[in-house]
């Protein structure tokens, strides 16, 4: 019989010289660049595979990704108690009648609304404007003729212009 040999230096057959001088991660010997292993062709280190090195504790990564988780956990059930399951708010209404625009052009006191308007969340204005004039109040305009409607779904400290006063502002607050 005949004997076939690999003609790779690499491939560890016992009747090669040079196999023995070829460092495997797994025999024990040495690895990477540090070893002095070169590439024969390219003189370039070895690449051996990096092993990662068990730390102990978890990184910084790991822990900011458990603060945040912590947290969304902790908010969820005050987010969803906010919204779900709360009473209904009181509905205020405005109404401006026929011929307010021509008696604030005239120079008169109109009382439509007061100076300071004071809300709670979930509170509803509405806005009903029967006048041939569009007005604003705060962050609201209403064209003549028509209807608006507003829900309060956050606290808020509003002082805006408003058409119906003879100063020209009014305040709005929401409170809890």
């Amino acid at each position: 019989m005949t004997e076939r040999r690999s003609a790779s230096p690499s491939s560890g057959s016992a009747g090669d010289p040079d196999a023995s001088a070829i460092p495997c991660a797994d025999d024990g010997g040495p690895s990477g660049a540090d070893s002095g292993d070169r590439d024969e062709q390219t003189g370039a280190p070895d690449a051996q595979p990096v092993q990662r090195r068990d730390r102990g504790w978890p990184n910084q990564r790991t822990l900011l990704l458990y603060l945040v988780g912590g947290l969304l956990i902790a908010a969820i059930p005050v987010v969803v108690a906010r919204f779900v399951d709360q009473p209904p708010g009181d509905t205020y209404t405005i109404d401006i009648p026929p011929g307010t625009a021509d008696a604030l052009a005239a120079g008169g006191d109109v009382n439509v609304i007061p100076d300071e308007l004071d809300f709670t969340l979930r509170d509803t204005l509405i806005i009903v404007n029967r006048d041939l004039a569009t007005h604003t109040i705060g962050p609201f305009e209403v064209g003549p003729g028509e209807q608006s409607e507003h829900s309060f779904n956050e606290v808020a400290a509003i002082s805006a212009y408003c058409s119906l006063h003879p100063s020209g502002s009014i305040s709005i607050s929401i409170g809890e």
